[in-house]
């Protein structure tokens, strides 16, 4: 008997995944947890395993499209065997090339219900309100046609977006999708719904190099070394230990501070950005956190992580450092957490000491936090733990 092959569902946001390619061809031999087919969700991708030995006999879902979870995306069986796939199981996709090239007949509510009334929840109106849209053009989707905060992020993101430039020839179209289009949106919330301030100061590390040296002379594996970033992430996770309301976020039910320290960890990608997360970085050691994120980094870079790395972090470290180029910037928040430290290089400066202009190692810190949480003060106070742990490592990996 023939067996599906399932849309996983590969975490708890996740909704429907879109197919990337297909690794085997109708007809091919498969094995048991061989990979079958290539899904992108908008965090990572994903290979979806075949459940049983067999022949790929139909390929159900069709690249580039959008499918649900649970869609029967193939069926794998003996060579010759016949199926009779249920319509129900195998509608169209997610989102139909009709919706995505037309949304503005679904997006927009021609004759308001409820006797002209609008009903929308306080989030989406000030979100609305943010994007400077018009509410009452804005089809809900909640319980008695409400608004909620989905719909009004679907409408800003298929009816507004300014008029494009249509590609000439010669030019290369890049598609807007996955990984790409999960950052634009989830950075588009972040920048219109935050009120975000930036601090920046540069600070001194020559401690922190001293120390960084003193403790890889002691390793003899070369790529156990730790690195700078390693003990910078050490001394976040210790300064957000010790700072509870930096490492918080903002949820309806009010300001939450988490007692548990989960840093994400922003990793380039080729096509984006993704940020796998260290859990629980303030209990662990210095090596064994160092460990961790030349992993998750190399996974990340694979496309080899899986749901539960990618999810719970309540704050997040950005580092530009590794450039060569960029001393200072501004971070974006990554909702709902309510700050990001942004690091740049590790450069000479020349410094007034004691008197006199010395040359220091330096590094550009640029931590920004959420002003309906974060204080000014209190975002200061933070930094200042942030340069005393720098002046003394040891106080940060030793606790």
């Amino acid at each position: 008997m023939a067996v599906e092959v399932l849309m996983p569902k590969l975490g708890l946001t996740m909704k429907t995944g879109t197919v990337v390619k297909w690794l085997k061809d109708e007809g091919e031999t498969v094995k048991i947890k061989e990979p079958v087919l290539e899904i992108e969700t908008e965090k990572l991708s994903h290979e979806i395993e075949s459940p049983a030995d067999g022949v790929l006999l139909k390929k159900i879902a069709v690249v580039g499209e959008k499918y649900p979870i649970a869609f029967v995306v193939g069926y794998i069986g003996q060579p010759g065997e016949q199926i009779s796939a249920p319509a129900a199981r195998t509608a169209a996709p997610a989102e139909s090339a009709v919706s995505a090239k037309s949304p503005v007949p679904a997006a927009v509510n021609t004759a308001p219900e409820h006797g002209g009334r609008v009903f929308i929840s306080p989030v989406a109106k000030k979100l609305s309100a943010a994007l400077n849209l018009d509410y009452k053009l804005i089809k809900g989707t909640g319980p008695n046609g409400r608004i909620v905060k989905a719909d009004v992020q679907k409408y800003a993101d298929t009816c507004c977006m300014a008029p494009s430039l249509a590609p000439e020839a010669s030019d290369t179209v890049i598609p807007y999708n996955g990984i790409r289009r999960a950052i634009g949106v989830n950075m588009l919330q972040s920048w219109t719904t935050i009120p975000m301030v930036t601090h920046q100061v540069m600070a001194d590390v020559s401690a922190l190099l001293e120390y960084r040296t003193m403790i890889n002379r002691g390793i003899t594996e070369k790529s156990e070394s730790v690195s700078i970033n390693d003990l910078l992430m050490k001394i976040t996770a210790a300064a957000l230990e010790r700072h509870p309301s930096i490492n918080s976020s903002l949820a309806d039910e009010g300001i939450i501070l988490h007692k548990r320290v989960h840093l994400g960890m922003a990793t380039a990608l080729e096509n984006g950005l993704i940020v796998p997360v260290i859990h629980d970085a303030n209990r662990k050691n210095l090596l064994a956190l160092s460990r961790e994120a030349k992993d998750l980094a190399a996974r990340a870079r694979n496309g080899g992580l899986g749901p539960d790395e990618l999810q719970g972090a309540t704050f997040t470290v950005s580092n530009l450092g590794g450039y060569g180029s960029v001393d200072l910037f501004t971070p974006i928040i990554n909702p709902p957490q309510a700050g990001i430290l942004g690091i740049g290089r590790v450069m000479d400066t020349a410094v007034p000491v004691s008197g006199e202009i010395k040359v220091r190692p330096q590094v550009g810190l640029s931590f920004t936090y959420d002003h309906r949480i974060i204080d000014g003060a209190v975002a200061a106070e933070f930094i200042r733990t942030l340069m005393q742990l720098l002046e003394n490592p040891a106080r940060a990996v030793l606790l």
